[in-house]
């Protein structure tokens, strides 16, 4: 799903910057990601992973039951890679954009147990084919966990999301780390004391400040 920007007042003049936002649900990355839409008058594409959620789901079943075969893995790693192919091509419409989710997040699907028995081929290839999608990304916005992160909500399939601390911080802090790792100098961790919008923006535009002069 794209959302046209709107000229919303204060906009800074227009830049084709690409910015991926990513971290664990309830973060407030689709509410971030449409603000940083109208201030930079850039389209905003919410990513949707329900197919991704759906294959995570039918896995856990068969690993309740004892039934995970290997190809089961492959299979799963095969949507994966569709997904992100999927989210390039989408992204290759756009000169620039706010994503609500990208590669990392997909990677990550696959680095969680009992997902994390793809076999090393498969994982390289989804690893090159994330860093491929790096290569092309301005800027990465991490928004911190705060206690309105694990407030009820749904997740893109309309389900109830998971709003246990453990589960939740495990998952945030392997988007967080998958990203210092991959690329750390593009990387911006927001910070939690201040979770207000007119804190974390400036922060960004600061950021995309110094993207600018390092290119």
């Amino acid at each position: 799903m794209v959302d046209k920007p709107s000229p919303g007042g204060g906009s800074i003049p227009a830049h084709p910057w690409r910015i991926a936002i990513t971290g664990a649900s309830g973060t407030g990355k689709t509410t971030l990601g449409r603000a940083l839409s109208q201030r930079l008058c850039l389209p905003f594409i919410k990513e949707d992973i329900g197919e991704l959620l759906a294959a995570q789901a039918q896995l856990s079943r068969l690993a309740a039951r004892g039934k995970l075969r290997r190809s089961h893995f492959s299979g799963h790693a095969a949507v994966c890679q569709e997904h992100i192919e999927r989210q390039n091509r989408r992204f290759a419409e756009q000169p620039g954009f706010i994503c609500d989710r990208f590669a990392v997040d997909v990677l990550a699907r696959v680095l969680r147990p009992p997902f994390d028995r793809v076999g090393e081929e498969w994982f390289h290839t989804l690893l090159k084919h994330t860093k491929q999608q790096l290569e092309s990304i301005d800027l990465i916005v991490v928004p911190p966990l705060s206690d309105w992160s694990f407030q009820p909500s749904k997740n893109d399939m309309g389900r109830e999301r998971i709003v246990a601390v453990l589960p939740k911080t495990r998952i945030h802090s392997l988007y967080s780390g998958l990203c210092v790792t991959l690329a750390p100098e593009r990387t911006l961790f927001l910070p939690a004391g201040d979770t207000r919008h007119d804190t974390w923006i400036p922060l960004i535009l600061e950021a995309l400040s110094a993207t600018k002069a390092r290119s």
